[in-house]
């Protein structure tokens, strides 16, 4: 991966496909039932918030990645074990949206391939575009992009014309009261989907204009917030709170339903094209974050030398992440939303915060941060 940069539309795209990523084909905050497409647009003011103290840290240390400047200001003898750990955690995390992919796709439409054989196909296609360089990552965004907001539109306008949005499936918005509905943003939805976004902490020092990012991050996240919640709202109104919580792909179900003069019908097709694209995008990004960051901890000159053996580590780990969906989903809510993505989005980047501005506040650094 050769040293280039790319522009603020780019990122937007990167932002919005790694964003919409499985976050919209699966249920999320089930807590807060029919009132999930509010508990998403109230996770999506903590998820701004989170950014911007991803992109403070970014502006504060330009040149170096997320690993670079954790060791800067935690110091190197803390600073390289939470930078290991970062490497670990983006590894095993993709390794889980890879396997979730797969499992989706074998549950809905590839019922007789083995999952690792769809996994392999994906993963075989991160490996080919990241050797190829951040760059070509990006300008592929923006062509796919445009092609998920037409499926988008398309989706979203069959299901209208087919009379199957039963409004009342939204009521009472506050049933339970306010409690359900603010413990869904910010103890699930907070950090999954808006709390990965620190795999963009790679991505950032790639950008042509640094003053661009904030800017265009907070875009991409209140653009990508309100399709969440959009979409989550729709499926609920088409399937009710029981189906919509019970199912595992409620996206796919609400589509299946589509049927418009006994004409357009079975758009499965639709959902899947979106999974596709989306995973191929989350797995990318997160996969090039563990890139960056292994690049920076063992000195390799040539990044692009580690996408093949850190791909066939997340190709391989997918698959021992969980013996079924079970243990796969159980996981996923205990450890993965309950103590690593908590830990990863929000305690350690606010420690860096915190310290970085005592230790920039008693001239504590050796070195001088720029301030942009």
């Amino acid at each position: 991966m050769k040293i280039v940069r790319i522009n603020a539309r780019q990122l937007f795209a990167l932002i919005v496909l790694f964003e919409l990523g499985t976050a919209l084909v699966v249920p999320i905050g089930f807590v807060s039932e029919q009132s999930v497409w509010i508990s998403i647009l109230l996770a999506l003011v903590g998820g701004v918030l989170l950014f911007l103290i991803y992109d403070y840290l970014y502006r504060q240390f330009p040149g170096l990645p997320l690993s670079g400047y954790i060791r800067k200001i935690f110091g190197n003898y803390i600073g390289w074990p939470v930078s290991l750990f970062y490497l670990g955690f983006f590894i095993h995390n993709d390794a889980r949206v890879l396997r979730e992919t797969g499992e989706l796709l074998v549950t809905t439409a590839l019922d007789v391939t083995p999952p690792f054989v769809i996994n392999a196909l994906l993963m075989m296609a991160v490996i080919y575009v990241l050797y190829l360089g951040i760059e070509a990552l990006a300008r592929t965004a923006e062509i796919y992009l445009l092609v998920i907001i037409i499926l988008g539109v398309l989706g979203n306008l069959f299901v209208l014309l087919s009379g199957i949005i039963d409004i009342h499936n939204l009521f009472p918005l506050f049933g339970e009261g306010w409690k359900p509905i603010v413990e869904s943003a910010f103890r699930n939805i907070l950090f999954f989907p808006f709390g990965e976004m620190i795999c963009f902490a790679a991505i950032l020092p790639y950008l042509n204009k640094i003053q661009s990012g904030r800017r265009t991050g907070s875009i991409a996240l209140i653009f990508s917030g309100l399709l969440l919640s959009v979409t989550h709202a729709v499926e609920i109104s088409v399937l009710g709170v029981s189906i919509y919580s019970r199912s595992t792909f409620p996206l796919f179900l609400t589509i299946s339903k589509v049927n418009i003069a006994d004409f357009l019908q079975r758009l499965d097709a639709i959902v899947i094209l979106t999974l596709i694209i989306n995973a191929f995008f989350k797995c990318a990004i997160k996969c090039y974050a563990a890139v960056s960051i292994a690049s920076d901890l063992f000195h390799v000159k040539k990044p692009q030398t580690l996408v093949l053996p850190i791909g066939v580590t997340i190709l391989f780990s997918s698959m021992m992440t969980a013996g079924n969906w079970s243990e796969f989903s159980m996981k996923g809510q205990k450890v993965i939303m309950g103590v690593l993505l908590p830990l990863v989005s929000l305690i350690i980047p606010v420690l860096l915060l915190t310290v970085h501005l005592i230790r920039k506040r008693f001239g504590l650094y050796r070195f001088d941060t720029n301030d942009n």
